[in-house]
């Protein structure tokens, strides 16, 4: 039985905790917070909690962490993690820059360590079956793709997403456009352009085109803008589309001839249920990443978010 402890216990902590629930291969040993201490202790009095993050790390029985602290905090837990030879999952972006997500990389392999962003829709079942779809051909070449990831919140000058480092809806919610896109299109990237709205020093809404050789990909995220979560990728003989993209349960394919088609895949109990699997299958392995979102694949992100937020500098 992997042991897990959790660093950070907001509304994500808590989801992954449940869904953590549902696996024979794993529990919660540990919970580190500073701000929900007396929540924790009352609703876990069997696990152990923590306000000192080093001593969770430090604690011998525990296999594997989820880190979910703002993103300038990522970076700083992770190493010590890796470097404590836990095995770490760590919510996105998994660090905000490209010097920092490489030199991870190479301390989880050097010390053969598990380590990975915890990108969801890499282990949904329904993305899963549209790759296979795609490559089988059901929609021909791809020409275009356009996603948003989209949600309105209110200004809070104590939130990190209002943060001029750390904030901003490229960080918040842009990594899931990108590491949807880098998943299904494997071809270099002619040119960027980028258009953006910035209010209280962070960009609240953007959107980014990608330019290929054959297509093209305009990507839409934003913090204060009603839009939605959907996806539309056309292709030579048709359309797919899906919603939310980063985890479907259903697409809906349209023929040029008006035929339609829809697929349909529940999540493995929850859409947490599947990153947590594929952390408990490398530690169980002994692997230091998962074939399905490896280390490239988390640097090819980054370097892609990164390129982005520079254009908005």
């Amino acid at each position: 039985m992997i042991h897990w402890g959790i660093i950070g216990y907001g509304r994500i902590a808590q989801r992954f905790e449940k869904g953590l629930s549902y696996s024979t291969n794993g529990k919660l040993y540990a919970i580190g917070t500073k701000s929900q201490y007396q929540k924790a202790m009352d609703s876990h009095p069997e696990c152990h909690i923590y306000t000192d993050y080093d001593a969770l790390i430090d604690d011998e029985n525990i296999d594997a962490i989820y880190i979910a602290l703002p993103h300038k905090y990522h970076y700083q837990w992770v190493k010590k993690a890796l470097l404590n030879h836990k095995a770490v999952l760590v919510e996105k972006p998994s660090t905000l820059s490209v010097d920092e997500i490489i030199e991870l990389c190479e301390i989880s392999e050097r010390n053969h360590v598990f380590f990975m962003e915890a990108m969801k829709s890499r282990f949904i079942p329904m993305v899963n079956e549209l790759k296979k779809l795609l490559d089988q051909g059901i929609i021909g070449n791809i020409k275009y793709i356009e996603n948003s990831f989209c949600y309105n919140t209110e200004y809070n000058e104590h939130s990190y997403l209002f943060d001029k480092y750390q904030g901003g809806a490229l960080y918040d919610v842009g990594i899931y456009n990108i590491a949807m896109i880098l998943d299904l299109i494997k071809k270099p990237i002619l040119d960027i352009k980028v258009e953006y709205i910035k209010k209280y020093d962070v960009d609240v809404d953007d959107k980014v085109t990608l330019i290929y050789d054959d297509c093209q990909v305009v990507m839409h995220n934003a913090i204060m803008s009603d839009y939605d979560t959907s996806m539309i990728i056309v292709g030579e003989k048709g359309q797919i589309e899906l919603s939310p993209f980063y985890r479907p349960i259903d697409i809906t394919v349209t023929y040029h001839d008006g035929h339609m088609e829809t697929y349909h895949k529940e999540y493995e109990f929850d859409d947490f249920y599947g990153e947590i699997e594929a952390v408990h299958q490398g530690i169980n392995n002994n692997t230091y990443e998962s074939k399905r979102y490896t280390h490239q694949d988390m640097i090819d992100g980054i370097k892609l978010m990164i390129q982005i937020k520079e254009m908005m500098l």
